[in-house]
């Protein structure tokens, strides 16, 4: 049985085999870059930043007044900004459990990541994804250029995920219906 196929909907199939080529290897594994991932964020994306020597309740007042869950901590007086450290919400929680802890006089400086781990936009997102993993961490700065793009969370890697499982699974359900004998008009 010869079943007709539009030109749109070869275009569609052909559409799929790229998306399929430039995003998974040959035994369907993902390789997404952080590049797409940061450049879908970029609309949304800031920098959230407050400066060495702040108080926690200021931090965790910033962040709730921003709706974030981090925010890099930049030296004082230094130009252009250098970023010494980034404060998690986890980090406030943390602080907050501690017998002699007062949010009013504790400093961002005392409870920030120092060594923190970034990412570059050219990483993968599957190998970022298993860093995170195994150093329990929510929130990584990413380097392009030598200076800090954004910040990227385990949300956002996951979120970007299913939006392309979500595609790859149109398509294929678009697709399955065709035979191999297509006539084109």
């Amino acid at each position: 049985m010869n079943r007709k196929i539009r030109v749109s909907d070869l275009k569609n199939i052909f559409s799929a085999l790229y998306f399929f080529s430039e995003n998974f290897n040959r035994k369907g594994e993902c390789l997404m870059k952080l590049q797409k991932v940061l450049s879908e964020k970029k609309e949304t994306q800031r920098l959230y930043t407050i400066e060495s020597g702040a108080s926690l309740r200021t931090a965790a007042k910033k962040m709730i007044s921003l709706k974030t869950d981090y925010l890099m901590v930049k030296a004082k007086d230094r130009t252009p900004a250098e970023f010494i450290g980034i404060l998690t919400k986890v980090d406030i929680i943390r602080s907050l459990c501690m017998e002699k802890s007062n949010p009013d006089t504790d400093t961002v400086d005392d409870f920030m990541t120092r060594r923190m781990i970034v990412a570059n936009v050219n990483d993968d997102v599957e190998y970022l994804m298993n860093v995170m993993v195994r150093h329990n961490i929510s929130h990584l700065p990413v380097i392009e250029n030598k200076s800090i793009a954004g910040v990227i969370s385990r949300n956002d890697i996951l979120a970007q995920l299913n939006v392309e499982r979500d595609i790859e699974l149109q398509w294929l359900a678009d697709c399955s219906g065709a035979s191999p004998k297509l006539t084109v008009y």
